[in-house]
C-alpha cells in the first residue's frame, strides 16, 4: 500500500462517495478515516472559509516574509517525493507541517483555495458560442467589416458585418460601412467566439454616446433568489436547440446572469417587444428546476421608461402567418399585413409546437401560426422586415 495508491483510491471515493470495490481491507480501513476527515472538512467549509478570509492579510504577510527568507537562504537539496496531495491534506501518514512563521499562512491559503469552491458564488460567461444574442453598445471602430463594440457590461466585442446584415436607423436603411464611432447600436446575431458576434441585424440609435470601459470577466450566476430582486435587461441569449435562455440583469449596484425557463422567455419576448432595457422582476415557479426563473415586467415610472427615447430598437411585430412564398412570410398584424424575410441566420423558436425550425420556412406548415418577430427593414425599399428572431406561439385555432 503506497501513498500514490491511497491517493488514487481516495480521489475515486471522493468523486463517487463510496470506497472503490478493488480496495483491500487494509486500504478500506485507512480510506474510511480519510473520508471521514474529508466530510468533516466539507461540512465546515463555510466556517473555515470565513476564518481564512479574515486571517488572509496577516497570513499573506507572514507567508511572503517566509518566502523572502527562503530565497535568501542556502539552496536546499532536492528530496525524494513525499506522500500524495490528498494524504497530506486529510491526515495521511506523511502529514507533517513545520511550526515555522509560514505555517499559519500556508493553512489559511490552503483552506481558502481548496475549500472555497464548496461555498463560492457560481459564475458564468454571458456569451456562449452558437447562441443567439441581443446586446446594446457604442461603436468604437468600424474597419474592414468588423465593428468594435463597447458594451458597458461585457466590455469590448468584435461584431462581424457583411452583405447579409440588415442595418437601419430612424431614417431607414443604412450602409454597413457608414457605422461610425460614437453611435449607439443594438446588435443581434450569433456568437461565433468568446467575444465575437456575427451580426444579423443592427439598429442605430438617434443619439450618440461615449464608449464606457467595462470590467471583463465572468459574471455571478443567480442560483438563489432574493425577494424583490429586479433590474434591467442588458443582454439576452437563446441556445440554438431551444433548451436554454439567459439574461444579464443590471441594477444600481450589481450585474448578474439569470437562467430563464425557455418557454417563459419566449412568452416574455413575444409580449414585451424591445426587451433590451426592459425592467423586470425575477420570480420563481414551483415547476421549474432550482436556479431557473421567470421574468415579470415591472411597470416603468415616468422618470424611468422601459426604453429611453433615442435608444436603438428593432421593429417588432406579432400576428398570424397568412401566406408564404419561398423564404418570405406574410404576417397579418393589427396594423395590416407585413412581409417578413427569413434568412439562414434567423433564430427560430418553435416552443412547445410539434414543428422543427426548418419547417417554418419549408412547405406550408407556417400558415396559420401565430408568430412574434424582431428585426429591421430590408435594404432596397421593399418595406420588408428581415427577421432576426422569430418565435412561434402556436396555431390560432388552439389559442
Amino acid at each position: 500500500m503506497t501513498p500514490d495508491r491511497i491517493d488514487s483510491l481516495l480521489e475515486a471515493a471522493l468523486r463517487t462517495g463510496a470506497i472503490p470495490a478493488e480496495a483491500t481491507a487494509e486500504e478500506r480501513a485507512e480510506l474510511g478515516g480519510l473520508l471521514a476527515g474529508a466530510r468533516a472538512l466539507q461540512a465546515n467549509a463555510a466556517t473555515v472559509d470565513a476564518e481564512a478570509r479574515s486571517a488572509m492579510p496577516a497570513a499573506r504577510a507572514r507567508f511572503e516574509r517566509h518566502l523572502t527568507a527562503q530565497r535568501t537562504a542556502s539552496p536546499v537539496a532536492a528530496k525524494a517525493p513525499g506522500p500524495g496531495f490528498f494524504s497530506r491534506m486529510l491526515g495521511g501518514r506523511g502529514m507533517a507541517i513545520a511550526s515555522s512563521a509560514a505555517a499559519a499562512g500556508v493553512i489559511a491559503i490552503v483552506a481558502l483555495l481548496v475549500l472555497q469552491p464548496f461555498a463560492a458564488t457560481e459564475t458564468a460567461s454571458a456569451l456562449t458560442v452558437d447562441d443567439y444574442v441581443q446586446v446594446q453598445g457604442v461603436v468604437a471602430a468600424n474597419e474592414d467589416g468588423v465593428v468594435t463594440l463597447q458594451s458597458k457590461e461585457l466590455g469590448e466585442l468584435d461584431v462581424a458585418i457583411d452583405e447579409s446584415t440588415a442595418v437601419t436607423d430612424d431614417q431607414g436603411v443604412r450602409e454597413k460601412t457608414s457605422l461610425q464611432a460614437g453611435e449607439s447600436v443594438l446588435v443581434s446575431g450569433i456568437v461565433t467566439q468568446k467575444r465575437a458576434i456575427a451580426a444579423t441585424n443592427v439598429a442605430v440609435a438617434k443619439d450618440r454616446a461615449t464608449p464606457q470601459a467595462a470590467a471583463n470577466g465572468r459574471i455571478p450566476l443567480l442560483k438563489t433568489l432574493r425577494e424583490g430582486l429586479q433590474g434591467s435587461i442588458s443582454v439576452f441569449t437563446l441556445s440554438p436547440d431551444g433548451t436554454r435562455a439567459r439574461v444579464l440583469i443590471v441594477d444600481a449596484n450589481a450585474r448578474f446572469l439569470v437562467d430563464v425557463d425557455p418557454k417563459a422567455m419566449d412568452e416574455f419576448l413575444a409580449n414585451n417587444p424591445g426587451a433590451i432595457g426592459a425592467r423586470v422582476r425575477i420570480v420563481e415557479a414551483p415547476e421549474l428546476a432550482k436556479g431557473v426563473f421567470r421574468l415579470q415586467p415591472v411597470t416603468p415610472s415616468a422618470e424611468s421608461p422601459t426604453a429611453r427615447p433615442g435608444t436603438a430598437q428593432f421593429e417588432n411585430i406579432r400576428g398570424v402567418v397568412t401566406a408564404k412564398s419561398a423564404n418570405v412570410l406574410t404576417v397579418q398584424t393589427q396594423r395590416g399585413p407585413v412581409l417578413v424575410v427569413i434568412r439562414p441566420s434567423t433564430a427560430i423558436r418553435v416552443g412547445q409546437t410539434a414543428l422543427a425550425p426548418r419547417e417554418v420556412v419549408e412547405g406550408d406548415k407556417a400558415i396559420g401560426l401565430e408568430v412574434s418577430v424582431s428585426g429591421n427593414l430590408e435594404a432596397g425599399g421593399a418595406r420588408r422586415i428581415v427577421a432576426s428572431l422569430l418565435i412561434v406561439l402556436g396555431r390560432t385555432e388552439s389559442r
